[in-house]
């Protein structure tokens, strides 16, 4: 399983944020690739969440102890 690990922060209140993971299965996604693809799952994501920005992300191996 491929993670992307993103960092998501209120419009209204930049001080506030949050974590955000979205999980892809390994056969679909390599790592290489959901570095390439991830912003667009993440523009994705932000159209269903229109109050977040999100600040930055990466891609690991899924289940990842480390936090952003």
């Amino acid at each position: 399983m491929i993670e992307i690990a993103a960092a998501a922060c209120l419009i209204s209140a930049p001080e506030r944020c949050r974590d955000v993971s979205l999980v892809f299965d390994a056969d679909s996604i390599s790592v290489s690739a959901c570095i390439m693809n991830g912003q667009i799952q993440l523009a994705q994501w932000t159209v269903a969440h229109p109050n977040w920005r999100i600040t930055h992300f990466t891609c690991r191996q899924a289940g990842s102890v480390a936090k952003l």
